[in-house]
Parts: structure tokens; sequence; C-alpha cells
């Protein structure tokens, strides 16, 4: 086996050159991934075209794109009210190069927004509407946007923060009605409704050419370990991202499409708008929150045959129909995926009772353009990750710097793709912590089996050690949520009255359980077998576990409780 490289980076830290080859590489990298080879990239890119181009045959034209809250939109139809949205933005003044920031959740509207502002040449930057002002204030001031998109129930937080808006921002186009005294606010800007820009715009017919090479579009960062990162995309995504994912998980122009993720996350806008109207799917939109009965009924009324999911949303699923005794069956349902953050090993046999599908793991990031490892139809194993997308790399790096080799053995994954973030937005330093020569460190710690299947083991930031020995929170998760009075465990570091490291609990009981030393002792029988030292010390019982704008279970809020 070759040896591996090293180098020394500007802090002195260790870091590996080449991927060390390892013995089990025939099963992480099958027949299928060796063969593939990226579609040819031009220079020059109309991104949007892209995702049309292929559709020009009348049935397609005339098939359904989006479904939004009801309202059916062709292929067609999508493709006038693109060009329509990109003549309304530049009336008010966008021109390409500029920024955009769109704050708001979805709807046709925000979509064909975020898809003209890419027909005209602007830079689309989408964060959650559910950060508070002050990180609003924050992005209008990182990103020097020219426009900002924003949904009308979210002036207040705008209102709020008005004195503190950077001259950059020259228009606010809101969608939806607002009374007019909410002007006086805003003596700087122009406040415009977006129904009224766009009923008054010529169609822009001519698209604004990108380089393969150009940023196109801009994701942010959870911001969960700290301030919140502008992620830069490059144009040539608009082919490479549908190409892989499409064919690794056999997108076809028959599916509906379900993403109960907003789109502005990557795992909303990509599996659930970009990739399937490139492969002439339907979209289904929801513009209210994933609650059970809301994904239930897009699931029967749409016939939706992908569902792309996470676990917050599934573990709601699978209590919802437990408790309401409805039926979860779906014949068009046909493949369910979720990412996010690692899923209790009980969840994929109780989906897979109640609902008759398999249920897919996978992982991926923002900074990597969607996901790097994923199970998928013709290959998987419960509870994995699965295996590296077509395209992918994946290495394994230990905290000496070298990569790891051997199976069940847990490193840092460091992924190299095309696709990577070209850099961080005005965040030098960080970029360079990140993206290390061909490879972006991801700080997740997976490990791989013998059969080339990868599994996750945490989150970097939230090891901790106790009495001198490493320790994940997700073991011990695992095993209290295999009890069945716990519905969500979640476990961090807590200092005791001597100074000591230890496990805390907080957890989430299921309906007609209480807490009770008798149920305490259960749970510290069924974490004692991992490990003494892994018992938690103390037990928190809460109504809902906290959660980022990602949906992920918010760590940082838990230790600082």
């Amino acid at each position: 086996m070759k040896p591996v490289e090293m180098s020394r980076d500007t802090d002195d830290v260790v870091t590996p050159r080449d991927r060390a080859p390892t013995p089990y590489d025939d099963n992480i990298y099958g027949a299928e991934w060796r063969e593939w080879r990226d579609p040819d990239i031009p220079d020059w890119i109309d991104p949007i075209g892209m995702l049309f181009a292929r559709h020009v045959r009348a049935e397609i034209e005339s098939k359904t794109a989006i479904i939004a809250n009801g309202k059916s939109v062709s292929y067609s139809e999508l493709r006038n009210l693109i060009r329509k949205y990109a003549g309304g933005l530049a009336a008010i003044g966008l021109a390409p190069e500029q920024r955009l920031l769109l704050f708001g959740t979805d709807s046709l509207d925000y979509v064909t927004t975020w898809l003209g502002s890419v027909h005209l040449g602007a830079i689309p930057v989408v964060v959650s509407d559910l950060y508070k002002q002050k990180d609003l204030l924050y992005f209008l001031v990182d990103t020097a946007v020219r426009v900002l998109y924003i949904d009308s129930e979210q002036l207040p937080k705008l209102i709020e923060i008005a004195p503190g808006i950077p001259p950059t921002l020259k228009t606010i186009l809101v969608r939806g009605e607002f009374s007019p005294d909410i002007k006086q606010h805003f003596p700087r800007q122009d406040l415009v409704i977006l129904e009224s820009v766009v009923a008054g715009a010529a169609a822009l017919t001519e698209p604004h050419l990108r380089h393969a090479n150009d940023v196109t579009y801009m994701f942010y960062s959870g911001g969960t370990t700290g301030t919140a990162k502008g992620i830069t995309h490059l144009a040539h995504d608009f082919l490479l991202v549908p190409e892989r994912h499409g064919r690794f998980w056999e997108y076809a122009s028959s599916d509906v499409v379900f993403a109960t993720s907003k789109k502005y996350f990557t795992h909303g806008i990509w599996p659930g708008l970009l990739i399937p109207l490139y492969w002439g799917a339907t979209v289904v939109l929801e513009r209210r929150p994933p609650t059970p009965d809301v994904v239930l009924a897009a699931l029967g009324d749409h016939k939706v045959s992908k569902l792309i999911t996470v676990p917050t949303v599934l573990k709601n699923l699978i209590e919802h129909v437990n408790q309401t005794k409805q039926t979860a069956r779906f014949p068009a349902l046909k493949f369910v995926v979720s990412a996010s953050e690692k899923m209790p090993p009980e969840m994929f046999e109780r989906f897979h009772s109640l609902f008759g599908v398999e249920l897919f793991d996978s992982i991926g990031s923002s900074e990597i353009t969607y996901e790097w490892i994923a199970n998928r139809q013709k290959s998987f194993k419960r509870g994995s990750l699965g295996k590296p997308i077509f395209g992918v790399n994946v290495r394994l790096v230990d905290a000496e710097g070298r990569d790891v080799t051997e199976p069940n053995v847990a490193g840092e994954a460091w992924i190299h793709s095309r696709t990577t973030c070209f850099y961080y937005w005005r965040k030098y330093d960080k970029s360079r912590e990140t993206f290390v020569g061909d490879w972006a460190r991801t700080g997740d710690h997976l490990q791989f089996d013998e059969d080339g299947f990868f599994w996750f083991s945490g989150r970097a930031n939230d090891l901790f050690k106790v009495k001198g020995l490493w320790v994940s929170p997700l073991e011990i998760e695992a095993a209290l949520t295999r009890h069945p009075a716990i519905r969500e465990a979640a476990v961090v570091p807590f200092t005791d009255t001597d100074g000591l490291t230890k496990p805390k609990a907080y957890i989430v009981l299921r309906e007609g359980y209480a807490q009770s030393e008798q149920l305490l002792g259960e749970l510290r029988a069924a974490v004692t077998p991992l490990g003494s030292y892994l018992v938690p010390e103390a037990f928190s019982v809460i109504d809902q576990l906290p959660r980022t704008t990602l949906l992920k279970i918010d760590r940082r809020a838990l230790r600082e409780r």
C-alpha cells in the first residue's frame, strides 16, 4: 500500500496530501462508481436553460413542473414565469453579478424569484426565515446585497433592525401586502410589492450566460458552531449535481418529488426542486411547516413517489401514525431518503413496518453542494450512511493526520468533489481551515465497515472526554431511545460539583409515560453495557429538544442551559 505523504499547515497541524488506498476500496467504490464520468462542462453556461434544455418536447412542455399549495404550473408556464420574474428584478435595479438575499419560505414566488435571479445573472443568497432579527442584520451587512426579498410576515424583524440596515441595500421586495406607514421605517430603501413589480415587468427572454467557474448562487451554513458562513457555488453545479444525484437515485420524468426541507436549504432546493426539474419530474411545494398531517396529505393527494426529509419529520410521522392508527400506505411512494442527523436504529424498522417502504439515510453538506455519501435503491444497509455518490471521493483522517485504512475505525471525513464550495464569502481564515488543497474538511467523524458502507460516529465539536476517554453522544442516545418510554434523547457534557466532566441526558418522553426513579434506573441499565463511564450522571425531562434552523438537535443550546 502506498504510504501517505505528509505536510504541515500554517498552524503546524499534520495534514495528508493524497488519499491512501485501503484494502476495502473495491467495496467502498463499486463498479458503477468507477465507471462514472462527469459530463463535459462547457465554458459558458445558461444555468436555467440547462434545467429546461431537455424538455423541449411537447409532452414535457405541457406537463406539470410544480404543484405549489394546490396550484399546478406546467414546464412552459414555469419557463415564462422565470423570464417574467427576471424582468421584474431587472426593473427594480438588480443587475448581473449583484446579490439578492431571500428571507422567506417556500412558495411559487420564492422559487421563481430564485430561478429568475439566476436567469438575470444576479446571485441569489438564501437563509432561513427562522433566523432572528440580529441574524438578518448580519446577513444584510455580510452579503452587501442590492435587493432583499422578504415575506410580509417577516417585516417586523426588518423594522426592528431598520436603523442598522447598510446603505448597500437599495430595494426591499415584499411578498404579500403591507401597510403604507411601514415605509417610514425605511427612508433609504424603496419598499415595493413583488406582485406589482412582476405584473408590470417585461419578460427577460435572453439569459445571462455564466462562465462555468462563476459564483452563481450562495447558501449560508447553519451557524451552530459559530458565525454563519456564506457558501459560494459555481455555475457548473447546474449540470454536475443533477447528473450525479439523478442517476445515483434514479430520478425520472414520472417522479413526483416532495422535499419537506425548505428551499433555503441544500437538502430542500437541490433534491426537491432543481434535480427534479432537470429530469422532467413534478415538484410539490408546501408553504406550511412539515407537520405529520401536512406531509401525509401531500403524499396522498399528489401521489408522491420520492420523499426527501429529515429525522425530526420522520419521528413525528411515526408517532402520529401510531397514535392515530391511520393508514400509512401510499402505493406511489417508492423512495424515502433522510439526512441532517443520525437516526436511531429502530426508526428504520418502525418506518418500514408502517409505510412499507425502505428508509435510506445519507449525509451531505452545503459546502459540497448536497450529499456525498448515501444509500440507494441498488445498494443499501439499514443504519449506515451508504457509499460515496458518483464523482465524490471520501477519505477518513485520524487525529494525527493519517488516513484511516482499516474498517470500524473513526476519522474525520474529508471530501473531494468538483462541486465543493469555491470559498467562504469574506471568510479567508475559515476558508483556509476548511478547504485544504483538493479536499474539504467536514467535521463529521465516520467509519466504514468491511462491506464498504460508511457509518456516522459524531461531529467533532460534539465529542467530549470522560475520565480521559472520548465519548460520542450518539451511542448513548441510541441506547436510551431503544427504551419504549423515550421519544428523543440528546446527551451533552456538564461539569459536576467536583469539577469533573460527566454525561447529561435530556429526554423527551412518549405519551403515557412519566419520570420516575424506576424509569431512570432502567435507562442507566440500558447504557451500562456500553461502559460505566458512559452512563449519564444526570437526566432532565423536557417537552421537546431545541432545534437549529436545519431542524438538527441544538446541542450548543443544551450545553448552555
